[in-house]
């Protein structure tokens, strides 16, 4: 028998040997560099690294754009402090750095602050405090009115009838529908000889008090197309308040005259929803208004070099068919249009993703995200909070980049079968550490994307203060 002193096994050599690998051909596709996930480029916000091959992970919806990846849209999920909310935060402030204007519906309240978590990455950034919204308004607070002109006919009118939609909890009828465009079209006229702007109250009067010559257009009687919106206004009645009852679900936030004190031209916008009871019909609505609001006013056409179209030259690319582009701006010194990048964050998505009727009135925005130059990011906790309708999966399918934090392994073996993973992948999830992601760009699949922060950013994205020792702080947790 060997003597197995003469293995030496405390010996140098034996220390440091390389020990051989047995593994099968799937899972060691990961762990060699040569058939490791392609890189994403090099231009764009630097993420962290790849654990599986070393290199670093960068990445930019706008730069990888037409190279495997179809659309900037993106949705982050996982288990509560993984590390969602600090991968947006310092992906949205890296990507300002290269250029870009962020949105940020910010839903999380840090009550430590009495703020939004956003908010103070917004004042670093900018020097510029959120717009809040609270039930009720008062000091601070602000109103958008969805009546408000800047908010084009038809798309106002698809508008209101959400609003009525969701304070209702059903679709209307056609009837319904018919008697809530001729009260909007009336509102206008009404304010309009007043010299102000309507506002929702104006169309809850109009719809209790048609005019004869609009239910005659419609082969109606005047009772008839009273009965038709009745409903309507009982419900707008409900959301607004009136002067004898200001106890509404939208009071002082969707009720009177715009008020924003908004600086589109900033590079990042906060909107402070904090105070709005999460989960109710105000939240709801409230997102669904500024969405369409931001779709209308902020989405404007704007170069990067913060010129309109119509102030750069256009440039004949060929003469037989008479195309152009726009090419340089003299004034400017800008060589070429080229479109402002956006981003629009949602924290707790699934207020949007949840409701198909909000879901339905955002699909223009998600699925001409790409025209607008925007990435929407949307971020929930897990799908089971999203119910299963056809809108929501619309949706869904827009988000071509998908970033999975680590979950339970009920949630996230429904993950994958609804995203339709591999099947590999869901106990994968299960595993994954603190700072750790799995990312799916396109069709492609990097299994481990650490999330790595500066000391700078570390406190302005750390959000679970209320539950860590301030020995431990960990720059990863959510």
């Amino acid at each position: 028998m060997t003597d197995l002193l003469d293995l030496a096994p405390l010996s140098p050599m034996h220390e440091t040997v390389r020990r051989p690998l047995y593994t099968e051909t799937t899972t060691s596709q990961a762990l060699y560099l040569p058939i490791a996930p392609p890189t994403l480029g090099t231009a764009g916000a630097i993420i962290g690294r790849e654990l599986y091959s070393g290199k670093a992970f960068i990445y930019c919806p706008f730069s990888a754009f037409g190279d495997g990846l179809p659309g900037g849209n993106m949705i982050v999920m996982g288990d509560t402090g993984r590390g969602k909310s600090a991968l947006t935060k310092t992906y949205a402030a890296r990507q300002i750095r290269l250029g870009r204007q962020v949105v940020v519906l910010d839903t999380k309240e840090q009550k430590e602050r009495e703020e939004g978590e956003w908010a103070a990455l917004g004042r670093s950034l900018t020097g510029k405090a959120p717009v809040k919204f609270a039930p009720g308004g008062g000091r601070g607070a602000s109103c958008i009115n969805p009546m408000d002109p800047a908010i084009a006919g038809k798309r106002q009118v698809e508008l209101v009838r959400t609003i009525v939609e969701l304070g209702l909890g059903k679709a209307l009828d056609e009837f319904a529908g018919s008697a809530l465009r001729i009260a909007i079209r009336r509102a206008h006229q009404r304010a309009g000889e007043l010299g102000r702007t309507p506002v929702l109250a104006d169309v809850s009067a109009a719809l209790r008090s048609p005019e004869e010559s609009d239910a005659t257009a419609k082969k109606r009687t005047r009772d008839e197309l009273l009965g038709d919106g009745l409903e309507a206004s009982y419900v707008l009645d409900r959301l607004c308040g009136s002067e004898q009852d200001d106890t509404g679900d939208l009071t002082g936030m969707l009720d009177g005259p715009t008020s924003l004190g908004v600086d589109l031209d900033a590079d990042m916008i906060v909107f402070d929803l904090t105070k709005v009871p999460s989960g109710g019909v105000a939240m709801t609505i409230l997102v669904a208004v500024i969405s369409v609001f931001l779709e209308e006013v902020w989405l404007r056409p704007l170069c990067e070099c913060g010129t309109e179209p119509g102030q750069h030259d256009r440039v004949v690319v060929d003469a037989n068919s008479g195309a152009w582009e726009l090419g340089p701006n003299p004034a400017s010194g800008c060589r070429r249009y080229t479109q402002r990048k956006r981003i629009l964050v949602c924290e707790e998505a699934w207020h949007i993703l949840g409701t198909p009727q909000l879901a339905s009135l955002l699909e223009k925005f998600l699925k001409f995200a790409r025209g607008y130059g925007l990435s929407c990011i949307f971020i929930v906790h897990h799908l089971s909070d999203i119910d299963d309708s056809p809108e929501t999966q619309a949706a869904l399918k827009m988000a071509d980049t998908i970033v999975i934090y680590s979950q339970k392994k009920a949630e996230a073996e429904a993950t994958v079968a609804r995203l339709g993973l591999p099947s590999w992948t869901a106990e994968h999830i299960m595993r994954l550490r603190r700072g750790i992601a799995l990312w799916k760009v396109g069709e492609v699949i990097y299994p481990g994307v650490q999330h790595l922060l500066v000391e700078a950013e570390q406190h302005l994205c750390f959000s679970s203060g209320s539950m860590t020792d301030l020995t431990s702080t960990s720059p990863d947790a959510e």
